[in-house]
């Protein structure tokens, strides 16, 4: 289970790549700063949250991140080598729509994983070969919430083939309160059951629940110090057979990588999308998928950063932003924008939707860094994708200037205190020292 390549190796993780068209060329010395850190890594990681095809010819459904054909290859030159696909948006153009970006993802030479043809194919690692080893990951995005549940693959029985989709972790949420006002809602639901013999079909008596736990209306509530959390459980058989995923792929990989994208919040006080801090479930599974030989956590889906951790020598990403944010070019944009708008407008009126602001266009590139199989450095370099436009140039990542790097690793420094991990800020780079054998292990 230990990391096999031995000589100096470094990775580059981010966010999302909702990424539209070709960038590579761009020749904004900002951009082509941010994307030489990945290229000179020896593996670029990211989410790619994107679908692509020949849109000319393209026969399937057309809707939201829809991409030029171009793309895949555009990543690959700016250093991504594997990729996520296991997100919320892998079925905008329905089936027809992965399997076209699989396939020029395919073509381009950018290892995937997280999605295919059944839940054998999207639940397995697979592997990237480079001059230093071979990189195994493993992908996966939560279920219900966002993205719901039919986007799952399934398991191929006898002869049927299988449903495709994604890797997908069923949960179960619990909305916690104090234990005063569970008894209250216990009482609700009592004296609401008592009026089910009324009917002539009615559901089932009250079952006792878990203690500390109850069920009302299809909603679970549990016991809890911090009214307003949330709590979840995993799906034990979902978080069996992912484990055991990561397990097949180190012992047939020298670098093992597990990439989870979920929207999920940590408390129902905070704004869907803007959840900063990790639920209780991403957690658990990144140390789980660490035990089980996962070398590197690398965490998407909420629009903003989340803090990071060092649990057993590993770099946990609990969140990393987006990295390419080109959501103003979706397929159905058009049909927002009226003729005639400026840019300034068309600005304002993204903005209304409250996913344009400020702080969704700032992230960071991660270099994580290895020698003799041990994490020596995290290396993190603050973004921004220039959110005030214009549009033709927004969600396009660069280098931030030093005011505002100093801003992003000020809050990331925040996010990341309660895990014991501790962020130097040299000049506009953030540097985590890793001491060997150290972890963390300071959760929320």
């Amino acid at each position: 289970m230990a990391m096999k390549i031995t000589e100096p190796f470094t990775i580059s993780g981010v966010g999302d790549l909702i990424i539209m068209r070709p960038s590579s060329q761009f020749d904004d010395p900002a951009f082509q700063s941010a994307i030489k850190l990945i290229k000179d890594a020896d593996v670029g990681f990211g989410n790619f949250e994107t679908n692509v095809s020949d849109m000319i010819h393209f026969t399937g459904p057309m809707n939201g991140f829809m991409g030029d054909k171009g793309v895949p290859a555009d990543v690959k030159k700016m250093g991504f080598t594997i990729v996520n696909r296991a997100n919320n948006h892998l079925f905008d153009s329905g089936q027809e729509g992965m399997y076209a970006t699989n396939d020029l993802l395919d073509q381009a030479g950018v290892v995937y994983a997280g999605s295919g043809r059944n839940l054998e194919d999207a639940r397995a690692a697979h592997f990237l070969e480079i001059p230093k080893g071979r990189i195994g990951l493993v992908s996966m995005t939560t279920l219900g919430f966002n993205p719901p549940a039919y986007f799952a693959a399934s398991y191929r029985y006898g002869n049927t083939g299988g449903r495709p989709g994604l890797n997908g972790v069923d949960l179960t949420r619990y909305q916690v309160v104090s234990p005063e006002q569970l008894e209250m809602l216990r009482k609700v639901r009592d004296a609401v059951y008592e009026r089910r013999t009324e009917y002539s079909n009615p559901v089932p008596p009250l079952k006792d629940d878990p203690p500390g736990t109850l069920q009302l209306f299809g909603e679970w509530y549990k016991a809890g110090d911090k009214p307003g959390d949330y709590s979840y459980v995993m799906n034990p058989d979902d978080l069996r057979e992912i484990l055991r995923s990561i397990r097949n792929g180190k012992e047939y990989s020298d670098f093992m990588i597990l990439s989870m994208h979920t929207h999920d919040l940590h408390a129902a006080l905070t704004r869907q999308h803007f959840s900063e801090y990790p639920p209780d479930f991403l957690i658990d599974l990144a140390h789980k998928a660490i035990d089980t030989g996962a070398d590197v956590f690398m965490g998407s889906g909420v629009h903003v950063l989340r803090g990071i951790e060092v649990y057993k020598g590993k770099p946990i990403f609990y969140g990393l932003g987006e990295f390419f944010r080109q959501m103003d070019w979706t397929v159905t944009s058009a049909d927002h924008v009226a003729d005639g708008m400026t840019d300034a407008e068309a600005a304002q009126f993204w903005d209304q939707s409250g996913l344009q602001l400020p702080i969704n266009y700032e992230s960071v590139i991660t270099q994580s860094q290895f020698n003799h199989g041990q994490l020596q450095q995290i290396r993190l370099y603050p973004i921004v994708g220039g959110q005030e436009g214009p549009i033709s140039r927004r969600g396009i990542p660069r280098l931030a200037q030093p005011d505002v790097a100093r801003s992003i690793l000020e809050r990331l420094q925040t996010l990341s205190k309660p895990f014991g991990t501790t962020i130097s800020i040299q000049g506009s780079v953030g540097v985590i020292q890793v001491t060997q054998g150290a972890s963390t292990g300071n959760s929320r």
